[in-house]
C-alpha cells in the first residue's frame, strides 16, 4: 500500500500494514506512552512525604521533564523529516523506557531531576511523528484522527493517575516509574512488529523546515495557545498534590478526581475534531475551548465536592478540543505537509511545553506565598491571554489524505 500527497512528497512512503492495524498499534503507543506524562505527578505525594521534597523541588522535578521534552521537539521533528517518523518513534519509546528505569533507581532530587529530562526527550521524539502518521490514515478526517489521538493520551492519563497515585502510596514512589519503563517496552515491541518493513520518507532539503520554523501560520498557533498550555500543565501535574495535602482526600480519592481531567478529554478531542473537520476556519473551536478551560481552573478554588468534579471534567474536555484543533491547522497546510507537519507540530508543542514548565515553577511558588485557591484563580485568568495570536492564523484545507478511507 502506498502513502502519497501529489505535489508536495517527492517520494511516496511504503506501509506494510493496513490504516486500522497501524492505527491501533499508534494509539496502544499512545495510552502507555502518557505514563511518563503523568507518572511523577501520581508519586509526587509519596515523594513529598518519604523523601520530604518541599513545593520549590517538586516544581523542578515535575518541570524537569518538561524542559526535555519542550527543548528536544523541534530538533525531533528535523529528524523526522530526514531520517522518517517511525524512526523518530522507536527512538523515543527507547529513551521514555530508559528514562524512567533510571528514575526509579535516582537516590536523589538531583538525579532525579537529569532522568526526568531523559525521559522528555523521549517523549518529544514519540509525540508529533506518531500524531502525522495518524492523522494521515484517513482521507478528509485529520481533525478526527488527532481527536482519537489525544483521546488515548487522556485515557492513559486517567488510568496513570487513577492507578499509580495509591501505587505509590502502598509500594512507595519507585512503583510509578518501574510501571511505566517495563510498559514502554513492551509498547516498543508491539509498534516495531506492526511497522517492520515501513520505508520512510527522507529529505536533506533545508528550505522546508526554515519555512516551516518561520510559519506565521504555526507561531500563531503556538501563541495563541501558550496561556492554555500553562494553566493545563499546572493543573494535572499539581491537582494530586492539592487534594491529597490542602483537601485532606485518600490517595485513591486525589488520584481519581484528577483522572476526571483525562477521561473529560475523552470526549472532547474526538468530538470537537470531527465537527471542525465540517468547518472552512477551525480557528473557533481553538479561542472557546480556551476561555472555557479557563474557568475550569478558576473553578478548582472551590473546594466542595461538586465544583471540584465539575471543574476537572471540564477542563479536560475543553483543553482536549483546543489542542486537538490547533495540532490539526498545520496539517491543512499544502506547503507544510505530511514530512515538515512533525516539525511543525513539534514546534507548537516545544513552546507550549517550555512555557508550561515555567508555569509550574512559578505555580509552585505561588502556592507557597498565597496558597492553592488564589493561584487558581490566577491561574485561571491566564488561559485567555494569549488567544489575539489567532488574528495571525489564516486556516487552509488540504484536499488530500493518506489513505482513500
Amino acid at each position: 500500500m502506498l502513502n502519497c500527497i501529489p505535489s508536495v512528497l517527492s517520494r511516496c512512503t511504503k506501509f506494510p500494514s493496513s490504516p486500522t492495524r497501524l492505527l491501533a498499534s499508534i494509539t496502544f503507543s499512545r495510552i502507555i506512552y502518557t505514563f511518563c506524562w503523568f507518572d511523577a505527578a501520581a508519586t509526587s505525594p509519596a515523594l513529598v512525604a518519604h523523601q520530604h521534597y518541599n513545593y520549590t523541588e517538586l516544581g523542578e522535578l515535575l518541570s524537569a521533564f518538561m524542559v526535555g521534552s519542550g527543548a528536544l521537539q523541534v530538533p525531533a521533528g528535523i529528524y523526522s523529516a530526514r531520517r522518517g517518523a517511525s524512526r523518530a518513534v522507536t527512538l523515543g519509546l527507547g529513551l521514555i523506557a530508559v528514562g524512567s528505569l533510571a528514575s526509579a533507581l535516582s537516590p536523589n532530587i538531583l538525579n532525579q531531576v537529569i532522568t526526568r529530562f531523559i525521559t522528555g526527550v523521549g517523549a518529544a521524539f514519540y509525540f508529533a511523528p506518531a500524531m502525522v502518521v495518524v492523522s494521515n490514515l484517513y482521507k478528509g478526517r485529520s481533525g478526527l484522527m488527532i481527536g482519537i489521538y489525544n483521546a488515548a493520551f487522556n485515557l492513559g492519563g486517567g488510568i496513570t493517575l487513577f492507578t499509580m497515585t495509591p501505587a505509590a502510596a502502598a509500594w512507595g514512589w519507585r512503583a510509578p516509574y518501574l510501571i511505566t519503563g517495563v510498559s514502554t517496552l513492551v509498547a516498543l515491541a508491539q509498534y516495531q512488529a506492526v511497522f517492520r518493513g515501513v520505508v520512510d520518507e527522507k529529505s536533506s532539503d533545508t528550505s522546508g523546515i526554515v519555512n516551516t520554523i518561520s510559519s506565521k501560520i504555526v507561531w500563531g498557533v503556538a501563541l495563541s495557545i501558550l496561556g492554555l498550555s500553562v494553566v493545563y500543565y499546572i493543573a494535572s501535574q499539581f491537582i494530586v498534590d492539592y487534594a491529597s495535602n490542602t483537601l485532606g482526600l485518600p490517595a485513591t480519592t486525589a488520584g481519581l478526581l484528577s483522572s476526571l481531567i483525562l477521561f473529560g478529554g475523552l470526549v472532547g478531542g474526538p468530538l470537537i475534531g470531527s465537527i471542525s473537520d465540517r468547518s472552512p476556519d477551525r480557528r473557533i473551536y481553538v479561542a472557546i475551548p480556551t476561555l472555557l478551560a479557563g474557568l475550569s481552573v478558576a473553578l478548582l478554588s472551590y473546594t466542595d465536592q461538586y465544583s471540584l468534579v465539575l471543574a476537572t471534567i471540564t477542563l479536560g474536555f475543553f483543553d482536549s478540543a483546543a489542542y486537538t484543533i490547533a495540532y490539526a491547522i498545520p496539517t491543512d497546510v499544502e506547503r507544510i505537509g505530511k514530512r515538515y507537519a512533525p516539525l511543525a507540530i513539534g514546534l507548537i508543542n516545544s513552546v507550549s511545553i517550555l512555557c508550561g514548565a515555567v508555569g509550574i515553577v512559578l505555580f509552585g511558588y505561588s502556592v507557597t506565598l498565597m496558597g492553592y485557591r488564589v493561584s487558581w484563580l490566577v491561574s485561571g485568568a491566564v488561559a485567555a491571554l494569549f488567544l489575539p495570536f489567532l488574528k495571525m492564523v489564516k486556516t487552509e484545507r488540504r484536499k488530500t489524505n493518506a489513505y482513500p478511507g
